[in-house]
C-alpha cells in the first residue's frame, strides 16, 4: 500500500499550546483542504507478512513544502559489533568492483561514529548541494514497474558469511530519484559498497542492460532471524529521505520514524533532510545487534547518525545523533514519527466500510516529568489540528496501537491489530522543550495523516552544534507502568434521549484497565475527575465497574452547544486519598 501526504494541510496554521502536566489549553483546528492522495508520501507498508518488503512510494524532495514532499514510510535500519576478527572473504554473487567486505579502495584504520561526525561537521561548513538523480527513464517508472525489479536474497550482504544478520537493497526508480551512498566497515577499515546490477532480478535483458553501472542504490533494509526458527525476516527498513521503521517478532511494517523533521507546519514550508550515505558494520557470527552509521543532510542541516538495532519480541533502534545547522531553524523535529489513523471507536462519522477501525496507531502516550502519564487517542479531524504539550526533559513518549483486537478491524489484509508501537526513551537531558502532535484530515487509508516530534524552546541559530540520543521500541508493551490502570477504549458519540426531542448532546464512555484499578469493587472508592480547558457544561459523571473487562467505566455528557470550538477534556480515576488510579486521558471534542 502506497502512503501519501495530504497536499496542502500544513502551510500557515498557528499552533496553540496545550499542557501535559497542567489542563491542556485549547486546540487549534483551522480550515484545510482535502487530502490530495494523488501526492505519494510515506514508504509502503507490507500488510501482509512481516517479511514482506516495503513497496516504495515518493521520496521527500528537501526543499518541499509538507504539502509537496512525499513521505517515505519506514525505513531500515542497522546495528551491530563496529568490528569484525574473521578474515574477508569474497562474495561469489558480488560484482567486480566489490566484494562482500568492501572494494578495492578500502581504506585502512579503526572507522566509527566520530568519523562520521567529522563528515557532517565538514559538510555543514559547505552550501548545500543538491543530490545527483537517477536517469529520466527510470524516474518514469510507476510503482508496478520498479516492484519487478527483485534483489537477489543469495546475493544478500554477509550471506555467504552465514553471519545472524544480512542486508538487502532497494533498486533506485519511479519515486526513488537519489542514489544513497553505501560503505562497508569491518576491523580492516572501510569500503565503498558499489552497486552491482547482478544482485537484482529484471524483468528483461533489455531493461537490464540500460541500467548503469553505477546507479547506486536507493535505501537498505535488515534481515535477522525473527519469527521462524532458521528462517531470516525483515527487521528494519531505510527507504526514502530520511525515513525508517522497524517491527518485533509476529508483526507487520506499520508507523515510520524520521531522522529529522524541519519547519513541519511552518508558512516557508517543510524541508525533508535526507540520508545521503550509509555504512554498514559487519556483525560479529555471535551477534545480537547490528549497526549502522548515517549522513544527512538538507539546505538547512547536516548530521551524523548511529543506529545499533536490537531485534526481538521488541525491536529496539538505539539512536544517537550530532547536528550542525547550516543556518537558523524556526522549527527543529527531534526523533519525529509519522503514522495513519482513518476511524475508531471514537470516531462520530465513519466512510461507508464494513471494518470498525482502521488505524496504524490509536493514540499518543506521554511519560512527564512530574511523573503523570498522560494518553491522547488520536482522531481522523474535520479541520487540520496541531496540539503542543510541554515536555521539558520529557522521560518517553511515543505513538502506540493499543487495540490488539482482530474483531475490531476485521481486516484480513492489513490486520491493523499487528501494528507495533513506537516508544521512545530520551537518553541525557534534552532541556526543555515540547511535543507536537499534527493530525491532519483523511478519506483514504494510503494518506499518512499523523505527525508527531520533540521541538526544543530554545532557537536554533546557525551554526550550532546539537546531539540528541534516544531508543525507539517497535513492539506491543503498554509502556505504561503496570500499577496505573491504562485507556482501553474512548467512545463517543449521540447520547439516547426521550423520543421527539434533539440529540444536541455527546455522550464519552472511557474504559480503564489494569493496575491497582482492578482491584477495587466499592463505587466509594473511586472518584471520576473530569475537567475542562474552559466553560463548559458537563453533566452525569459517573464511574461505575464494568464486569465484562474488570475494569472501570467513565462515563459523562457533554451539550453540543459547548463545542461551539473545540473543547480540551481531561480525566481520570482517583483514589479514596485522592491519588491516580488511573493515566490521564486528554482530548479534544470539537463541534
Amino acid at each position: 500500500m502506497t502512503r501519501h501526504w495530504p497536499a496542502g494541510l500544513l502551510a500557515g496554521f498557528v499552533v496553540i499550546g496545550a499542557a501535559i502536566a497542567l489542563p491542556a489549553t485549547a486546540q487549534n483546528e483551522s480550515k484545510a483542504a482535502t487530502p490530495d492522495a494523488s501526492k505519494p508520501t510515506a514508504q509502503d507498508e507490507s500488510k501482509k507478512t512481516a517479511s514482506d518488503a516495503p513497496k516504495p512510494t515518493k521520496e521527500d524532495e528537501p526543499k518541499a513544502t509538507a504539502s509537496d514532499a512525499p513521505k517515505a514510510k519506514a525505513q531500515d535500519e542497522s546495528s551491530a559489533a563496529a568490528s569484525d576478527a574473521s578474515k574477508p572473504q569474497d562474495n561469489p554473487d558480488a560484482g567486480a568492483q566489490t566484494t562482500d567486505d568492501g572494494d578495492a579502495a578500502q581504506a585502512s584504520g579503526r572507522f566509527d561514529y566520530d568519523r562520521v561526525v567529522e563528515q557532517a561537521e565538514a559538510l555543514a561548513k559547505k552550501p548545500y548541494s543538491e543530490p545527483s538523480k537517477i536517469p529520466q527513464f527510470l524516474q518514469d517508472f510507476d510503482f508496478a514497474a520498479l516492484d519487478q525489479i527483485k534483489y537477489k536474497p543469495d546475493s544478500a550482504l554477509w550471506h555467504e558469511r552465514q553471519l545472524p544478520f544480512e542486508a538487502m537493497f532497494y533498486h533506485p526508480g519511479s519515486y526513488y530519484v537519489h542514489p544513497v551512498k553505501m560503505h562497508l566497515v569491518t576491523d580492516d577499515g572501510v569500503g565503498e559498497f558499489r552497486f552491482d546490477k547482478n544482485r537484482f532480478e529484471y524483468p528483461n535483458e533489455d531493461l537490464r542492460k540500460r541500467i548503469p553501472d553505477d546507479l547506486g542504490y536507493a535505501g537498505l533494509k535488515f534481515m535477522h532471524e525473527l519469527d521462524t526458527p532458521g528462517k531470516l525476516d525483515e527487521i528494519v527498513s531505510f527507504l526514502g529521505a530520511s525515513y525508517f521503521r522497524a517491527l518485533g517478532a509476529e508483526q507487520h511494517y506499520g508507523l515510520s520514524a524520521r531522522g529529522l523533521a524541519i519547519d513541519t507546519g511552518s508558512d516557508k514550508g517543510e524541508e525533508f533532510p535526507a540520508f545521503v550515505s550509509f555504512w554498514l558494520v559487519r556483525p560479529r557470527p555471535q551477534a545480537r545487534t547490528v549497526t549502522a552509521y548515517a549522513l544527512l543532510d538538507s539546505p538547512s542541516a547536516a548530521g551524523a547518525y548511529k543506529f545499533e538495532i536490537n531485534p526481538g519480541d521488541s525491536t529496539v533502534t538505539r539512536v544517537e545523533a550530532t547536528l550542525f545547522t547550516r543556518k537558523a531553524i524556526g522549527k527543529l523535529g527531534v526523533a519525529p514519527l509519522t503514522s495513519m489513523y482513518m476511524w475508531g471507536e471514537n470516531s462520530l462519522a465513519r466512510l461507508d466500510d464494513y471494518r470498525p477501525e482502521a488505524h496504524d496507531s490509536d493514540g499518543l502516550l506521554i511519560s512527564a516529568t512530574n511523573g503523570e502519564w498522560l494518553w491522547r487517542p488520536l482522531r481522523n479531524p474535520q479541520k487540520l489540528s496541531m496540539n503542543q504539550f510541554s515536555a521539558d526533559n520529557v522521560r518517553g513518549f511515543g505513538l502506540l496501537q493499543r487495540d490488539r483486537n482482530f474483531d475490531h478491524y476485521q481486516d484480513l489484509d492489513y490486520e491493523y491489530e499487528k501494528r507495533p508501537n513506537a516508544w521512545i526513551t530520551p537518553e541525557g537531558d534534552w532541556g526543555k522543550g515540547h511535543l507536537e502532535l499534527v493530525q491532519i484530515p483523511s478519506d483514504s487509508e494510503v494518506n499518512d495523516n499523523i505527525a508527531l516530534y520533540w521541538v526544543p524552546d530554545d532557537p536554533v541559530e546557525a551554526g550550532a552544534r546539537l546531539h540528541y540520543a534516544y531508543s525507539i521500541r517497535w513492539g506491543k508493551e503498554l509502556a505504561s507502568p503496570a500499577s496505573l490502570a491504562h485507556t482501553t477504549a474512548s467512545r463517543i458519540g449521540r447520547a439516547a434521549v426521550t423520543p421527539g426531542q434533539p440529540r444536541n448532546t455527546l455522550q464519552v464512555a472511557i474504559e480503564f484497565e489494569g493496575g491497582e484499578l482492578g482491584k477495587l469493587t466499592d463505587p466509594a472508592s473511586v472518584q471520576p475527575r473530569v475537567n475542562a480547558m474552559r466553560d463548559a457544561t458537563i453533566n452525569n459523571i459517573e464511574a461505575v465497574r464494568n464486569p465484562h473487562t474488570g475494569g472501570w467505566r467513565l462515563t459523562f455528557l457533554v451539550p453540543t452547544d459547548s463545542l461551539k470550538q473545540p473543547l480540551e477534556l481531561r480525566a481520570y480515576l482517583a483514589g479514596a486519598d485522592g491519588g491516580a488510579l488511573t493515566e490521564t486521558w486528554s482530548y479534544a471534542l470539537s463541534p
